[in-house]
């Protein structure tokens, strides 16, 4: 009979929030062929918005620079959502000024670009095993 898998081990959903194709698709692949999780790309934010009740991720990768609204912004959106409220966030921003006031209040990782894909895994793996480190 075959070993039932550790329930931490099971596959997740990774929300990818990124308006930059290459960014999104590389993302996403990343995910796909480095873990066990599941991935879902959207390019735009009020798509984003529009799905999220039906969502039920157990991280968000958020770029900070889109169009219409910037990450922070999308986020607090997001948090009048009940399956999206306590979802940690790794914010990916290749910008030299970030709110890090801001991002620590809402308990944001920030991932700056250019970035190692190795270390992109590493925090994805902490976060989704449940140990933030």
């Amino acid at each position: 009979m075959p070993e039932s898998p550790v329930p931490d081990m099971q596959e997740k959903t990774i929300l990818i929030v990124d308006d930059d194709r290459s960014i999104g698709e590389m993302l996403k692949q990343t995910i796909a062929q480095n873990t066990i999780h599941r991935a879902v790309w959207i390019a735009e934010s009020d798509l984003v918005l529009e799905t999220a009740r039906h969502l039920h991720p157990s991280l968000i990768l958020l770029d900070y620079i889109m169009p219409f609204m910037d990450g922070l912004q999308l986020y607090d959106h997001l948090q009048r959502v009940e399956t999206m409220r306590n979802v940690p966030v790794i914010l990916i921003s290749g910008s030299t000024t970030l709110p890090f006031e801001k991002l620590r209040e809402r308990g944001f990782y920030v991932l700056r670009k250019p970035f190692e894909l190795n270390d992109l895994l590493d925090m994805i793996a902490q976060l989704m095993s449940g140990d933030p480190a």
